[in-house]
């Protein structure tokens, strides 16, 4: 069965109705798009507050114009693609209940997929990662360096493809599109230093209610992420590396070895053609 954006927001709008009860911030803030604060900005995800609406996924796939996908379900939620850049990861904790985990782009600090890449067309925009497209050649390193597995490559384009954290967006001083859609406050938006101060407070007032495993994730992983978490268990008990590596630049050496050897295969045919069109002209006298 498939949904159009418009019947997805209906069909979660009674569940999403219900958060309109709890205590969370329901404004829209405004950020300073200012040179020196982009970035210095962050997300911050609390697994506690989320309730599984899908409105962030719905939101992202809205306002990036990307195809619809197969209405999603806790036991098979939809999987990262290059036409879908957020999604929730669900689990369920140790007395079965189903929690979710909002999943797209970490944007890192010390960013794997930039060391990677050849051409530079990985960079930071302020605190967000960004693909540009026009000088990504495909050759799958970000998606290979990864420890999130957040890249993927665009079959009909071959360039890889994920959250741009709606930059264009942030630039106008709003927040992006999921942050924006959530019913909870379960995603907030804002500086990177203001986010920790309230997540180390959460993760503090969790323990006391009995989350003896509550966690803040993204403070110093991967260098420090933009997108941060506060996690109710361990780390891998809700889908995220315990300690994602930091690709180095050997990989580097691998693509330019890989490059040569590309060039060679290409020019040998050339080679041999000119070859024996020599011989050729030399036989006939000519």
């Amino acid at each position: 069965m498939r949904l159009s954006r418009r019947e997805l927001l209906k069909a979660t709008g009674a569940t999403a109705g219900l958060a309109l009860f709890l205590p969370s911030k329901l404004t829209t803030p405004v950020i300073d798009n200012s040179p020196e604060n982009l970035s210095d900005i962050a997300m911050l995800i609390d697994v506690s507050r989320c309730i599984g609406c899908w409105w962030c996924y719905a939101a992202c796939k809205n306002y990036n114009n990307l195809p619809e996908a197969i209405q999603p379900e806790k036991e098979d939620p939809p999987e990262l693609a290059e036409n879908t850049w957020s999604t929730l990861f669900t689990f369920q904790d140790e007395n079965g209940k189903w929690g979710s985990r909002k999943h797209a782009c970490m944007h890192c600090k010390e960013a794997s997929c930039e060391l990677v890449c050849p051409t530079g067309a990985i960079s930071h925009q302020g605190a967000a990662v960004v693909i540009d497209q026009e000088w990504c050649i495909g050759c799958g390193y970000c998606i290979q360096a990864c420890p999130f597995g957040i890249p993927h490559k665009d079959e009909h384009t071959g360039t890889a493809r994920k959250c741009t954290f709606c930059t264009e967006r942030i630039n106008n001083g709003e927040i992006p599109a999921c942050a924006d859609a959530c019913p909870t406050g379960a995603i907030q938006f804002g500086t990177r230093d203001s986010l920790l101060e309230e997540a180390k407070e959460r993760v503090h007032a969790l323990k006391d209610s009995g989350y003896s495993n509550a966690n803040l994730y993204g403070e110093t992983e991967s260098g420090g992420l933009h997108v941060m978490y506060v996690l109710t268990d361990d780390p891998s008990e809700q889908g995220l590396p315990e300690e994602p590596g930091v690709a180095t630049n050997n990989t580097w050496v691998k693509w330019v070895s890989g490059v040569i050897a590309s060039v060679i295969v290409a020019t040998v045919p050339f080679w041999f053609i000119f070859k024996r069109k020599s011989r050729l002209k030399a036989a006939s006298g000519k």
